[in-house]
């Protein structure tokens, strides 16, 4: 007689079972495990800190910003992971490619603070039609964090886009950031400010400036940062004092 092989190995017989049966969700657990566990425990995370609605929102926020990491680098040819999130600090996409030029790289960085810019309007669009201020508290944050990662030293966006920019587009990020801090009152600003003015003293610049990244960088440096301006002060407005 055949060997009944899930009677044989008990529970472990019916997980196989389980598996060969459902080989679709099978390999995405094999293939995916890690990424959708990150995604799990990221979720979790703000679940249990701010509510459902709130951590819907910021794990989309995160995962957008990190998706157009990944398809830039997937646009350029080079291999890269599916984005893996760090419960209460953030996400990474990890990518290889040799000899990357510096203007690619800056593409590759910037396209996170572009993609998590979208997320903040879709936010934003999400409380226009429910009304519900949980939707602009994630827009408001979503402005904020990718202003946060324009910061160009350490391991955030900023610093590699930097990379691409000679002096006169250092420059143009440097009084922008001053003029956005003063006209806004936004601290992080003065961060960009400073760690930009850091970067013009290295004076690492690359063979070959590309000015069109310097548009780039300092669009959207204005466009995230009136993001959070303009959902912060709409919440003070909305809100009882």
């Amino acid at each position: 007689p055949p060997v009944n092989w899930k009677k044989r190995l008990g529970p472990f017989g019916v997980l196989l079972a389980a598996l060969a049966k459902y080989k679709t969700l099978a390999l995405v657990l094999l293939t995916k495990g890690k990424y959708l566990i990150s995604i799990a425990l990221f979720l979790g995370l703000y679940w249990g800190l701010y509510g459902w609605w709130f951590a819907v929102g910021i794990t989309g926020s995160v995962l957008l910003h990190e998706m157009g990491h990944y398809l830039m680098v997937r646009r350029f040819g080079f291999a890269a992971e599916l984005p893996m999130f760090i419960p209460g600090l953030g996400a990474y996409v990890k990518w290889n490619g040799p000899n990357v030029d510096p203007s690619v790289r800056a593409q590759i960085s910037l396209a996170g603070p572009l993609f998590g810019f979208l997320s903040g309007l879709i936010a934003y669009g999400i409380f226009l039609s429910t009304g519900h201020m949980v939707w602009l508290a994630i827009a408001q944050f979503a402005g904020w964090l990718n202003l946060l990662n324009l910061i160009p030293v350490l391991i955030f966006d900023g610093a590699s886009a930097m990379t691409a920019l000679g002096a006169q587009g250092r420059l143009a990020v440097l009084l922008v950031s001053v003029i956005l801090f003063f006209v806004l009152s936004e601290y992080l600003f003065l961060f960009i400010a400073l760690a930009t003015a850091y970067r013009l003293y290295r004076r690492d610049f690359p063979a070959e400036p590309k000015q069109g990244i310097a548009y780039y960088f300092v669009a959207l440096i204005v466009a995230n940062g009136f993001l959070s301006w303009f959902a912060l002060n709409q919440a003070r407005t909305l809100l009882p004092h």
